[in-house]
C-alpha cells in the first residue's frame, strides 16, 4: 500500500474522519464504508459516512445504515464536515467523477485522502492508496487493510457483518470474482463469528412483492436474446420506471439472472433515466465487458462486471450496443 506507514501514524490518535463511497451505492459500497466505520469507532475517531446519493432500501437493516448522510439531501452540513475532516476515505471508487455532486467538495478538501479500491485505472487524487484489481471487492481490501494494521482482533460483530455483506454482493454469493485469498478471508471471518446463513438470507432473500414482480417483468417481458452472439439484454424505459415505481436498489442483481442461461456469456441491462441512459454489463469467463464500457459507453469497472452511460436516446444506445456485440465481439463470444 502506498504511504501505508504514514497513514498508520495518522490513525494512531483520534481524528475527524469522513468515509465516502460512490454514487448509487451497492452492497460493497455500504459494506466497506460501514465495516471501516465500525472498526475505526473502536479507536475513538470522530466518524461520518457520507454517500453521494440515496442507498438501496433492501440493505436498510445494516448496522448504522440510518446514520449515513446523503450528500444530495444534506449538502450544507456535509460540505462542512468534509472541509473539517482530517482524513477522508474513498472506498470502492477510483475517480472523483464517480461521486457526482460531491466531487467538488472532496477535490477541494484539505484532509489526507485515502483510496481503497479494486477498479481498473485509478486516478491520482489520493495521498495513500490500496488498489488491487484482483480483489473481489472493496470489502476484501478493507479487511486486508485492517490485517496490515495487525488489528483484525479489534473487529466487532457490526464491522464483520458489514464487510461480509460486501463480499457476498460483489461476488454474487461467492459465484464469481473469487480467489483462494477471498476464501481464506471468509474462513477467518466465519471463525470470528460471522453467520453466513443469516447474512445470505438477509441479502438475497429479502425481496419485496413489488421487486419480485419487477424481476418477473424483466425476465418474461423485457429479455431479448442475441443467440448468434450468446448475449442477452433487458431494456427498461422511463414508462417502466413509473409503472413499477422503480427505486434505487430494485434492479440490483437483475442482470445476473441473464447469465443463468447456459449459453449466454454476455448480459446487459439498459435503463432509460430522465436525462441519461445507463448500462450495466456482466460476463462469464474471460470476456471483458470492461473493454466495451470504457470504449463505447464512458464507463468501466471490472473484466466481468462493468457499467456505463450514454447521452444518446434509449433506442440509439440499444442499437449501438447490439451493433458492437454483433460486429466486433460475436466471434469472441461464440468461441
Amino acid at each position: 500500500m502506498q504511504n501505508f506507514e504514514q497513514l498508520r501514524e495518522l490513525l494512531s490518535s483520534p481524528k475527524r474522519i469522513v468515509i465516502t463511497s460512490h454514487a448509487n451505492p451497492d452492497g460493497d459500497a455500504l459494506g466497506s464504508s460501514l465495516g471501516l466505520y465500525h472498526y475505526l469507532a473502536t479507536k475513538g475517531h470522530r466518524l461520518t459516512v457520507i454517500m453521494p446519493t440515496p442507498m438501496p432500501s433492501f440493505l436498510n437493516w445494516m448496522p448504522e445504515y440510518d446514520k449515513i448522510l446523503v450528500y444530495d439531501a444534506t449538502m450544507t452540513i456535509s460540505k462542512q464536515i468534509i472541509e473539517k475532516a482530517e482524513i477522508i476515505f474513498s472506498l470502492d471508487y477510483n475517480s472523483l467523477s464517480r461521486i457526482d455532486s460531491m466531487e467538488g467538495a472532496l477535490r477541494d478538501a484539505k484532509g489526507y485522502k485515502v483510496m481503497i479500491d479494486h477498479h481498473l485505472d485509478p486516478d491520482d487524487f489520493a495521498d495513500a492508496m490500496l488498489s488491487d484489481t484482483t480483489a473481489s471487492s472493496a470489502c476484501e481490501l478493507v479487511y486486508q487493510f485492517i490485517d496490515m494494521l495487525e488489528d483484525l482482533d479489534s473487529l466487532n460483530a457490526k464491522a464483520l457483518d458489514s464487510i461480509f455483506v460486501g463480499l457476498l454482493t460483489d461476488t454474487g454469493g461467492f459465484r464469481y470474482a473469487t480467489s483462494p485469498r477471498l476464501f481464506r478471508i471468509v474462513a477467518d471471518m466465519l471463525e470470528r463469528g460471522v453467520n453466513n446463513n443469516v447474512l445470505t438470507d438477509l441479502v438475497f432473500n429479502s425481496y419485496t412483492t413489488k421487486r419480485f414482480k419487477l424481476l418477473g417483468y424483466c425476465i418474461y417481458e423485457c429479455l431479448e436474446l442475441l443467440k448468434e452472439a450468446n448475449t442477452g439484454l433487458i431494456v427498461l424505459t422511463q414508462a417502466d420506471y413509473k409503472r413499477y415505481n422503480i427505486q434505487r436498489g430494485d434492479l440490483e442483481g437483475v442482470v445476473n439472472f441473464i447469465l443463468r442461461i447456459r449459453q449466454i456469456r454476455c448480459a446487459a441491462i439498459i435503463t432509460e433515466r430522465r436525462d441519461i441512459v445507463k448500462l450495466s454489463l456482466r460476463s462469464k469467463g474471460d470476456f471483458s465487458v470492461q473493454a466495451i464500457c470504457s470504449k463505447y459507453f464512458n464507463g468501466g469497472g471490472h473484466l466481468n462486471a462493468s457499467g456505463g452511460a450514454s447521452r444518446k436516446s434509449l433506442r440509439e444506445t440499444v442499437d449501438l450496443f447490439k451493433k458492437v456485440i454483433l460486429e466486433e465481439y460475436k466471434e469472441e463470444l461464440t468461441k
